[in-house]
């Protein structure tokens, strides 16, 4: 009998089967559906500074805290839900990543008016990799340079920074 050979992966994933997941079947895949696209971009601005471990373990919780990501419903939060939002013990409770969250979902609400969907708005972006950053930290609140590759990649509009010897890696 033939003994499976067992996948290598990139080292941030490993022992930890939600990361594990999250590597191999979601991270670098094209994400085309608005609050979805919303959805990792507001995870990135609450991951900075922290671990990605962290963000992904309340990924639930934030998709609870802030109406599954829904653009429609974000961009009407008022000071009574940041205030609802600072108590939540669930989620990142950072008073500027929840305002710019709120922010954001206006400026996309924007975008998808101008473009017809946020993902026709990122790929309008232009081809070079900084170029695309420098324009999304301009457009969104909380985003800066990093922030807007570690989105870019997990969103699928740059491969991702696999290590050399994992199985992802193209």
């Amino acid at each position: 009998m033939e003994k499976t050979k067992e996948l290598i992966r990139c080292k941030w994933c490993e022992e930890d089967p939600l990361l594990i997941h999250y590597h191999d079947e979601e991270w670098g895949q094209p994400v085309y559906e608005d609050d979805a696209l919303f959805e990792a971009l507001t995870l990135e601005i609450f991951q900075a500074g922290l671990s990605w471990k962290t963000i992904l373990h309340k990924r639930e919780n934030f998709r609870k805290a802030f109406d599954s990501f829904s653009i429609d419903m974000v961009k009407n939060y008022d000071n009574n839900k940041v205030e609802e939002l600072l108590q939540d013990k669930g989620i990142v409770r950072h008073r500027r990543k929840i305002e710019a969250t709120i922010h954001n979902a206006n400026v996309a609400e924007e975008l998808i008016q101008q473009h017809g969907s946020l993902k026709k708005y990122f790929d309008s972006l232009p081809d070079e990799t900084i170029e695309k950053q420098k324009v999304i930290q301009k457009a969104f609140k909380h985003v800066g340079l990093t922030t807007a590759e570690s989105f870019l990649m997990a969103a699928g509009f740059i491969q991702p920074d696999h290590s050399d010897e994992c199985f992802r890696n193209n």
